[in-house]
């Protein structure tokens, strides 16, 4: 979803009962935010020490879960930790002449400490022909955890640039040191708010179908947005966001599919991941297609609503390919 590109409760009682139980532990765990937010960024440095210490492909896949996701440019969206070795192995042919570097740049926690996220820089130096290549990038991470497990890796979107990182906004909530997404707890299970997420989605992509991007990221947007790519962008307030997204024509449609969603039982922030296509029709009649794939945050409103507080896409290849 970038302009760049299911259970029920089988038991235990009612899902009333569980709604009930659930907030009861919401509230009973809301305290513990602040540390599990610690854990979090511990386990987004430990990641980055495995990085540096074991490659780019064994450093990347160590701390993933079974079943995490993979975003990158140029390829489709990869599922599975081993999936994820072999597609990094063949990007990497000769990992011992590169060497990665990430600096953590922010993230959030929910309400009960099970899901997070952490986003930051990359810079990538590459020995070739007796010289160093350096290039940047990004990467947006997810994370769960059950209890006090160790958090791991579900989703983890990278991307490439010739150039360093733009100049962070102060203050901006999602920053390390900041006041976070700001996410309201509704409780309930895990199936229910992965449900919830991708029917979001869906809503979204069938009103940006309907009356096109530009009004459509707005309208499903916080009052804080983080769209990502090659650099992040920091927007504050609806007007920013406005500006940001503004440009979109009839001749162009921007649609996509939510595959996999993520979250809590708190119900404060998930993330859902999908392929889309921006069709645009030219002059003559013919319409070009511009496949991606995306990777969205979002973090629930007070009225239960979810909107969106992070986007980012990279390419991908045409159908067939």
């Amino acid at each position: 979803m970038t302009l760049s590109c299911i259970i029920v409760v089988a038991c235990g009682g009612s899902e009333i009962d569980r709604s009930v139980l659930d907030l009861k532990s919401a509230e009973a765990t809301a305290h513990s935010q602040p540390s599990a937010r610690s854990a979090l960024f511990a386990a987004d440095a430990s990641h980055s020490a495995q990085i540096e210490r074991l490659g780019p492909v064994e450093g990347v896949v160590r701390a993933m879960r079974g079943n995490a996701l993979y975003l990158a440019a140029g390829i489709d969206i990869v599922q599975g930790k081993q999936d994820i070795r072999a597609t990094l192995s063949a990007a990497e042919p000769n990992p011992s002449q590169t060497s990665l570097r990430r600096t953590l740049a922010g993230g959030d926690v929910s309400t009960d400490g099970r899901f997070g996220f952490t986003f930051g820089w990359i810079e990538k130096t590459t020995a070739s022909g007796g010289s160093l290549l350096t290039t940047y990038g990004t990467y947006v991470s997810t994370w769960a955890r059950e209890d006090d497990d160790p958090f791991r890796v579900t989703a983890y979107y990278t991307r490439v640039s010739l150039t360093p990182h733009i100049p962070t906004r102060d203050g901006f909530p999602l920053l390390l040191g900041g006041s976070g997404a700001g996410g309201v707890p509704h409780p309930g299970s895990l199936e229910k708010q992965k449900r919830s997420l991708l029917q979001t989605d869906v809503e979204f992509a069938a009103y940006s179908v309907a009356h096109g991007f530009s009004p459509a990221f707005p309208a499903y947007a916080a009052d804080l947005v983080m769209p990502f790519g090659r650099n992040f962008f920091f927007l504050l307030g609806k007007q920013e966001v406005t500006d940001f997204y503004a440009g979109g024509t009839p001749d162009e449609v921007l649609d996509w599919t939510p595959l996999f969603a993520g979250s809590s039982e708190s119900g404060d922030l998930g993330f859902t991941v999908g392929k889309a296509v921006d069709s645009i029709t030219n002059p003559d009649g013919s319409v070009d297609r511009l496949y991606s794939k995306y990777l969205t945050l979002w973090a629930r409103q007070a009225d239960g609503a979810w909107r969106f507080i992070a986007d980012g896409g990279a390419s991908s290849p045409s159908p067939g390919q």
